[in-house]
């Protein structure tokens, strides 16, 4: 049973949860990227307005688990790690296109250990995350940001990155 359970989170992580996410933006979302975001002008004003951001949990057994625009989040005040990290993607867009922000997602055992993320390229050098609202510095790699934020998991089963606008994948990784 288990290894039915996880070959339907891989499944999720690698196909459903982007084509879910999408169909929530189209039906549920579009009126709020009317919204205005934040300026934000350093790491530490993005770091300011997520700070304004109420982390709520996932519907039951994550069945709503989506990536809403980062104008959703904003609106709200309130969304998962999905909703922080894509509403810091825009927020570094914003502020320097050349900090290349993506979404890492790690998919773990237990599942409410799963978590997803703002990476970008730091500007001194290697990747840096967003962890909700909190600043993390460098890293070498996607790989080492998944490390840190799986390391309380009993299994790591799945991770990947994805550009946070059009929930492409980057990179796809099973453990």
């Amino acid at each position: 049973m288990n290894a039915l359970v996880d070959a339907l989170l891989i499944f999720w992580l690698r196909c459903g949860r982007y084509g879910w996410s999408k169909l929530r933006r189209r039906l549920f979302e579009r009126s709020y990227l009317k919204t205005a975001l934040p300026a934000a002008n350093s790491l530490d004003e993005i770091a300011a307005c997520l700070k304004q951001v109420t982390w709520t949990m996932d519907g039951p057994l994550h069945l709503f688990d989506s990536i809403s625009y980062p104008q959703t989040t904003w609106a709200k005040k309130k969304d998962d790690c999905d909703g922080f990290a894509s509403l810091a993607a825009e927020l570094l867009k914003r502020l320097d296109v050349k900090l290349d922000p993506v979404l890492v997602t790690a998919i773990a055992r237990p599942v409410r250990i799963s978590h997803t993320v703002c990476a970008f390229a730091s500007p001194g050098g290697g990747v840096a995350f967003f962890d909700n609202h909190t600043l993390h510095g460098d890293r070498a790699s996607y790989h080492d940001v998944v490390r840190a934020i799986s390391q309380r998991a009993a299994r790591l089963l799945c991770w990947d990155v994805r550009r946070p606008d059009s929930l492409e994948m980057v990179e796809f990784h099973q453990a």
